[in-house]
């Protein structure tokens, strides 16, 4: 089993599987606003592809900020091969990136453990077992609470 990480160019092709990998997984992505928000937005920014037996099954975009901080725009991964590597693979291509664009850290937002939700407790563990850490909690609509995680490149 060898996930290759291959960069996506095709504004078209990154929408069309960011809407794929979104719609697979409507426990994590289940605001169609936020979805349409999520397949024009990773358009415009760089991305990469997961590919496992021939078949892109991640998606990952990235966005720079201020010089020193890469972003984790948008992270999915088909249901079908969850716990296989390709979040994992994904991410370590994402730190190797921020690092050859000078970054010192990397940062992801996901839902906060004030809300429940397995999903996203299964989530949050995964980003720790890769090195982020909680950094602020916020909400930027009621009951909606979020939270900033972080880790050293």
């Amino acid at each position: 089993m060898t996930i290759r990480i291959e960069p996506l160019n095709d504004a078209q092709a990154k929408s069309a599987l960011c809407r794929k990998i979104t719609a697979e997984l409507p426990m994590w992505f289940g605001r169609p606003e936020s979805n349409a928000f999520y397949a024009s937005g990773i358009a415009t920014r760089p991305a990469f592809v997961a590919i496992l037996d021939q078949k892109p099954c991640g998606l990952m975009a990235l966005e720079y900020l201020f010089a020193k901080a890469c972003n984790v725009w948008w992270l999915g991964v088909s249901p079908n091969v969850h716990r296989r590597g390709v979040g994992r693979a994904l991410l370590a291509h994402a730190a190797q990136d921020a690092v050859r664009h000078g970054c010192t850290h990397q940062i992801v937002e996901t839902l906060s453990p004030r809300v429940e939700s397995p999903e996203y407790d299964i989530t949050r563990r995964f980003y720790e077992s890769v090195g982020f850490a909680p950094l602020v909690e916020f909400e930027p609509e009621p009951d909606d609470w979020m939270l900033w995680m972080v880790r050293r490149l």
